[in-house]
């Protein structure tokens, strides 16, 4: 067996990264911190601060003024840059001695200030830097610590305590990483899932044109008996190619269906249906105001199809997240173009906005289907208040 270093070359490469980026690398939260963090980190700031005032020793004004703002600037710094907020505060800690005019407080090198903004310093740097980062930044803050410690009891007292804000900071970054990760997922099939619906309900409507192109191929010779041989040949092979392009399409609509679900045998609703659907809302006590401009009648299968379920949707969502509000739906078919609207027109509990990159499900199927026919598609808050849905679809 053959015995290379290169593993070994590599975990040295990797370590020599991670120490450049602990020293003089670094980057910006991956999170952008919250109204609540920023207001909670300010308020760590100025208590750290104030305890940086102790003990005064023998300590000249502007050394001590000095400590003091650079404590409190250390734990602000985390919200813009986690690894100068930790260099910032291991100066101060380094020269704990020449800032304060004593050795600390008993030999110990964290004063209650420099220890209360160790916590959220070394969080931030856990929660926002990979593991080899942390272990530099662990052994540094150690060995800046091991030069003003009188006991070795102590020095491994303070090499735990720098240990667990670094590792809770780093278990919450996976944590939260856990969670996108299957909020990214859920939406990943939340879109397939409905794609492989839009495959099927379109599937119905071209294989009902194609079954009945099919049979009038077929019934052309019985309607029209003096067709020479050559037209009832270009019949024959109509009737042929719809016939084959049926079976292919039924073989991929296989694919898509799920194993276990129950075929679908109930006949597809058209735009003309999306008035049914507000009476039904409306039946069920919710005020809902319908406008239709143009005639259903100028609407391709696969357009009416999906107006209805974008219709069916849309109200599905205000109603479960604007209970009580009126709703108005919109359809204007005219000029080229098919246009819905879905609005509520009061104060919703909960609004199904696209946030941090995860939009709700029920938002993701009408975005599908309004791509998938060649329309845009959008949503958000009202300046009157309430959330609307608007879907343009192309009808030339």
């Amino acid at each position: 067996m053959r015995i290379t270093s290169a593993p070994l070359a590599a975990a040295g490469r990797g370590m020599a990264s991670a120490l450049w980026q602990a020293v003089v690398g670094g980057s910006r939260p991956a999170v952008v911190p919250g109204k609540a963090h920023r207001v909670l980190i300010g308020l760590l700031a100025v208590v750290a601060g104030v305890l940086a005032v102790f003990p005064t020793g023998g300590a000249e004004p502007s050394a001590l003024f000095l400590a003091v703002a650079l404590t409190a600037f250390s734990v602000a710094l985390t919200l813009v840059h986690p690894l100068w907020a930790w260099r910032v505060l291991i100066l101060v800690v380094a020269f704990a001695d020449q800032l304060y005019g004593i050795h600390a407080r008993f030999g110990w090198p964290w004063t209650g200030g420099l220890a209360l903004a160790a916590i959220p310093v070394l969080t931030a740097v856990g929660r926002n830097h990979r593991p080899g980062v942390l272990v530099w930044v662990w052994l540094i803050s150690a060995a800046v610590s091991a030069r003003q410690v009188n006991a070795r009891g102590e020095l491994v007292a303070i090499a735990v305590l720098l240990a667990v804000p670094l590792a809770f900071g780093w278990l919450v970054s996976r944590l939260r990483g856990i969670e996108r990760d299957l909020a990214e997922e859920a939406a990943r099939r939340a879109v397939l899932e409905e794609r492989t619906r839009i495959a099927r309900e379109l599937h119905d409507v071209v294989a009902h044109h194609m079954s009945v192109l099919a049979m009038r191929a077929d019934s052309a010779r019985y309607r029209f008996p003096g067709l020479d041989d050559g037209l009832r040949e270009e019949f024959q092979v109509i009737q042929d190619t719809a016939r084959n392009g049926m079976t292919e399409m039924r073989r991929l609509l296989g694919l898509l269906r799920d194993g276990q679900a129950a075929p679908e045998t109930e006949p597809q609703p058209g735009a003309e249906r999306i008035e049914e659907l507000v009476e039904r809302v409306r039946a069920a006590g919710t005020d809902v105001r319908f406008e239709l401009r143009g005639e259903y009648r100028d609407l391709p299968d696969g357009v009416a199809l999906s107006a209805y379920r974008i219709v069916q949707e849309g109200l599905s969502n205000a109603v479960r997240h604007a209970p009580g509000a009126p709703v108005e739906v919109f359809v204007h078919i005219g000029s080229g173009e098919l246009r819905l609207t879905v609005q509520d027109t009061g104060a919703v509990t909960s609004v199904p906005e696209e946030t941090g990159g995860r939009e709700k499900h029920g938002l993701l199927g009408m975005r599908e289907r309004a791509a998938a026919l060649g329309g845009t598609f959008t949503s958000g808050r009202r300046d009157g208040g309430g959330f609307a849905v608007t879907v343009t679809v192309p009808l030339d």
